[in-house]
């Protein structure tokens, strides 16, 4: 089973109320948020794509939120 962590690592401010530290994983083609959580559908859009590229996860790429003015960039990392 492979799992992809996506962190918040930094953003200009955020209109979902997400906050630095706040994740996701993708396991097995599903996404898993945290318990009491919740995370922006548009955010976790873009790491999908992402993930069906050919990226190399384990150089821990960023991804950004695709709100320019956010400014939201994530962090991805195999577990």
């Amino acid at each position: 089973m492979s799992t992809v962590r996506c962190t918040v690592e930094s953003f200009n401010y955020s209109a979902c109320g997400l906050e630095v530290g706040d994740h996701f994983d993708v396991v097995d083609g599903g996404v898993v948020v945290p318990e009491g959580r919740r995370f922006c559908y548009f955010a976790i859009a873009n790491v999908v794509a992402v993930l069906g590229s050919s990226m190399d996860v384990t150089k821990r790429p960023l991804v950004a939120c695709p709100d320019p003015p956010e400014n939201l960039h994530m962090r991805l990392e195999n577990l």
